[in-house]
This record gives C-alpha cells, structure tokens and sequence, in this order.
C-alpha cells in the first residue's frame, strides 16, 4: 500500500490479502484493514507488565492490536492486523537523553524514527524523521489524547476524544496523504512515553 522508500501510497494488490510489502490488500478480512482505514479507534490497556492496543473501525469490528512489554528495555511494540499478521513493530532505543523509537516494516526494513523533543516552552512536541530528516510534527495534549499530525504544515492526522468518553479510549483521524503506519507508530510511542512519565513520577 505505500512505497518502503518515501511512504507514498501504492496501487493496492487486489489479487492477495497481503502486498508485497506484508501489509493488507483492498478487500482483506474485516471489510477494512487497519492500514486503509482513515478512521478507527485505539482502546489503550494497561496490565501488569503488557501494554495492549485494541484497533477498532467506527462499527466496532476488531481490525487489529498492538502488544509491548512495560518491563522490556528497551521498549518494544509490535502491530498486527485482524489476522495476527505482523504490519509493523517499533523498538526503542537504550542509550538516549531522549525518548526515540524506530519504526519497522514487517521485514524488517526502517520506515521512520520519532523522538521527543528535550526543551519546549510551552507544552511538549516529538518530531518523526525519515533517513534522518525531519518529515512529521507531533504536538498538543498528550495526557488528554488530543494531538495533531503535521507535514510540510499542513495536518494529516488527528488524536482526540470526539468519538468516545471511555477512559483511554480514542478516535484517529488520518486526513492526509501519509502512511499510516508512521501514524500508528508515532502514537504507540507517544502514549508509552506518557504510560512511562507517569509512573516514573508516581
């Protein structure tokens, strides 16, 4: 669906469930893969030691999930489909005075990095990279899951609490041409980083 080099969308494969680069094809279980949807819902779970993302259309329907361990170091999360097949995982780096994680493929090939910036005035802001160069904004209210996207200063993609008043439960808005998966990611990451400073300060 997006090219592994810039992260454009492709013509889809409609002759399989999945491209060739491992993520969903158009008419793939579900009605709606997770990475073709421009809407869905994350339901945020925090258990004893996993960190657990459920992926939901705006009906309801189940399109994918995310798993990470809260005791791993470095961090480690890995998005999967309806299927249980792998379309993304995002690995945290060690050794860092900043929060960063690397997004890859389900080959294992890089398809960004984000990382948080250290000084701001006022309020926080991360900034996704690809090959080194900064490609998304990502700024707002991360404790209340109202943040915004930004490439080139236009918005793609929005977090917020529109569609839902359960606690740790948000909707998605993609609104422009950017490969969802550096949106998945990039919010994975975020609500980790916020998981991570909140009981860091507890």
């Amino acid at each position: 669906m997006f090219c592994p080099n810039c992260g454009k969308p492709t013509t889809p494969t409609t002759s399989s469930t999945y491209n060739q680069y491992g993520t969903p094809s158009a008419g793939s279980a579900g009605g709606g893969s997770l990475l073709q949807l421009n809407e869905f819902t994350m339901n945020k779970k925090i258990l004893s030691v996993r960190e657990h993302y459920d992926f939901q259309d705006r009906s309801g329907a189940f399109v994918g999930q995310g798993e990470g361990n809260l005791i791993q170091l470095p961090a480690k999360f890995v998005v999967f489909d309806a299927n249980q097949s792998e379309l993304m995982n995002i690995q945290g780096k060690l050794i860092s005075i900043r929060h960063q994680f690397t997004f890859h493929d389900s080959a294992g090939n890089e398809i960004g990095t984000i990382k948080k910036k250290l000084m701001k005035l006022i309020g926080e802001e991360y900034w996704v990279e690809q090959n080194g160069n900064e490609f998304m904004r990502v700024y707002g209210n991360f404790t209340e899951h109202d943040y915004r996207m930004e490439v080139n200063k236009q918005p793609v993609a929005y977090v917020h609490k529109k569609w839902i008043s359960v606690r740790d439960s948000f909707g998605v808005s993609i609104t422009g041409n950017v490969d969802h998966r550096l949106v998945i990611g990039a919010i994975v990451a975020v609500e980790h980083v916020e998981v991570a400073e909140r009981r860091n300060r507890h």
